[in-house]
């Protein structure tokens, strides 16, 4: 019984592991004899916040960075109808194989990436969408909007300083009105 219970518990546990996937947010495609890895370099991509476009290539065969000539290769953004072509340029001088193309994005959504041309003698035509972009609220602590009506309801002794100042004054333009009537 007891070996029937542990074979179960090993099945079981197998194939919970093998049903578990890796999210990865990255899209590779097989072009020729490369994979190209499209993705953000930053991931969740937030809006208002510099991020690029990371185009990842390796040899198909051996998985190992590829360093071909990617001059031929242009890269562009497109959301709601409106498109960009970016830069694309080497990640670092330590980093073959991995390009960026730097870019704000503006709004949240999902945006499309276009990489078209020629990857060294290989035709390249790949369209991806990658992680969609999230607002800044996603990331940010504390809650701004919460935070200002905070302040707004806090007025602090400079702000109870300055309604007596325009209390006084009142006061005091009021006491002048009144004077100058007496005289006349």
């Amino acid at each position: 019984m007891y070996k029937k219970r542990m074979a179960a518990s090993f099945l079981l546990a197998l194939m919970l592991l093998i049903s578990i996937r890796v999210a990865s947010a990255h899209t590779t495609v097989t072009a020729g004899p490369y994979d190209v890895e499209i993705g953000w370099l930053s991931e969740p991509p937030i809006i208002g916040q510099m991020n690029a476009i990371v185009v990842n290539i390796s040899d198909h065969a051996s998985g190992a960075a590829s360093e071909t000539d990617v001059s031929g290769l242009t890269v562009s953004v497109s959301y709601g109808g409106q498109s960009k072509i970016l830069t694309l340029q080497p990640l670092g001088e330590d980093t073959p194989g991995q390009y960026v193309a730097p870019m704000l994005p503006t709004i949240p959504g999902e945006y499309t990436v276009d990489v078209t041309g020629k990857l060294g003698d290989t035709n390249v035509k790949v369209e991806v969408q990658p992680e969609e972009v999230q607002s800044a609220d996603t990331v940010q602590f504390p809650n701004q909007a919460a935070s200002q009506s905070q302040q707004g309801s806090n007025f602090g002794i400079a702000g109870w300083l300055a309604i007596a100042g325009l209390l006084t004054g009142l006061a005091g333009l009021v006491v002048a009105v009144l004077a100058w009537r007496k005289a006349r």
